[in-house]
């Protein structure tokens, strides 16, 4: 009795985490086009503007690791008050970048202290 109760709340416990920790619905978005695009360097980030867009709402609600999975790491991080961060990413050529634009749009994602998104703008 006792180790089939053990083995329900194992079983029960592998379940609720799978269940809390949903993945990005990335739909269209080619995420291997958007890696292979670092800082918007090969100006592929600008083309899937559309996509991006789309994607914004499945990015909500979402931890930061998850969103590294689908972004890659942010090429740069702000820290905002009360322990919220800011991923950046850039669309397109940024500073370091052969043809760098003086202000390139980007992608910015704040994350609440617990590390979820809770605001996802492209400027």
């Amino acid at each position: 009795m006792k180790n089939s109760l053990k083995i329900f709340f194992i079983i029960s416990s592998i379940c609720l985490l799978n269940a809390c920790t949903k993945k990005v619905d990335s739909g269209d978005f080619d995420v291997q086009a958007w890696l292979d695009d670092a800082r918007g360097c090969n100006g592929a980030r600008s083309e899937m503007l559309d996509d991006l867009r789309e994607l914004k709402p499945n990015l909500l609600g979402h931890y930061q690791k998850r969103i590294i999975k689908v972004l890659g790491e942010p090429e740069e991080q702000e820290l905002y008050k009360r322990s919220q961060v800011y991923y950046i990413y850039f669309i397109d050529p940024a500073e370091g970048c052969p043809d760098a634009e003086q202000n390139p749009r980007k992608l910015e994602i704040r994350f609440t202290a617990l590390g979820i998104a809770n605001e996802v703008n492209i400027r």
